[in-house]
């Protein structure tokens, strides 16, 4: 029996919905044996760490938890609702100094499938092996800005890293200086940033490995070959609820695919219950009129 080892980020707010994605994870490696490493601050509550470590030993993995002092993401951006804790991956490195390689994943994935073909899969000297991401229109240019064409800027959301590769070359470094000398303005601090260091030695995953909301885009096509994007779309491996709240699972509004998984997961984790953000009485309204709308139109 092999291991793998997953890596994930979060802090105190974003810890029941990892767990879920753990959970995900713990259900969907046949024959490999997890280990989870959890990157946190110095606020992640003992007893939320506590419960998930229960919960992770009950099915059959194994966790640690690796605290990011604030002086390692000093002068580092952050963006409205992201706090943090996006920067803390780039350390994994050198954080699991024994560690070959390991599957990043955010914390608003879910493992679909067996993760094991994923897991196995040479990278061939890359740093990084991720998936294309498929942008809005209105936001092509901001692949452009950075002097990559949008067919090769890939999301951040799961990332299997080749890390002792990344020690030997001394990535971490070169991510952290990158990053410190970002401007304020700008709307993917972290995922830029992954992109125009990591972007030169980057494996492209097919698209069922991060299977994105906007994998629905009627454009998405730009990104991928016609047979990769349909099986991405029937077959998900990860399924990835990226972009604004309303997208996420646990949104009173979210009508993604795959979003009961989510809800599966959850009251399997120490957080069965889930508060659904953005319960309010226009959102009711909004819904109700949406369910009508089905309904007249079946």
């Amino acid at each position: 029996m092999g291991e793998l080892h997953v890596a994930c980020a979060a802090d105190a707010a974003y810890v029941p919905h990892t767990a879920a994605m753990l959970r995900s994870v713990l259900s969907h490696s046949t024959g490999l044996t997890v280990r989870a490493h959890l990157l946190h601050g110095p606020a992640l509550p003992r007893e939320g760490a506590a419960a998930l470590s229960e919960m992770v030993r009950r099915d059959g993995g194994e966790i640690v938890f690796h605290e990011i002092g604030d002086d390692r993401v000093e002068g580092m951006p952050t963006v409205a609702g992201i706090t943090a804790a996006m920067w803390y991956r780039v350390h994994l490195p050198r954080l699991l100094g024994d560690v070959e390689r390991v599957l990043y994943l955010d914390g608003d994935v879910l493992a679909t499938d067996d993760l094991r073909p994923l897991w196995e899969t040479p990278l061939e000297g890359n740093w990084v092996g991720a998936v294309t991401n498929v942008f809005q229109l209105d936001h092509l240019h901001r692949a452009w800005a950075l002097g990559i064409e949008p067919d090769e800027y890939f999301n951040s959301g799961v990332l299997l890293m080749d890390l002792a590769a990344m020690r030997a070359d001394g990535v971490t470094e070169a991510l952290v200086t990158h990053a410190r000398g970002l401007g304020p303005e700008t709307m993917w601090p972290d995922q830029d940033t992954l992109n125009a260091v990591l972007g030169p030695r980057r494996l492209a995953l097919h698209p069922r490995w991060n299977a994105m909301n906007a994998l629905s885009f009627a454009w998405a096509g730009y990104a991928f070959a016609p047979d990769a994007l349909a099986q991405a779309r029937a077959r998900p491996g990860i399924r990835h609820f990226e972009g604004p709240s309303v997208n996420k699972p646990w949104h009173f509004l979210c009508a993604a695919p795959q979003r009961e998984a989510y809800f599966e997961h959850r009251r399997a984790t120490p957080w069965p219950k889930v508060r659904r953000e953005g319960r309010t009485p226009a959102n009711v309204a909004r819904r109700a009129w949406r369910a009508a709308r089905w309904r007249l139109r079946a």
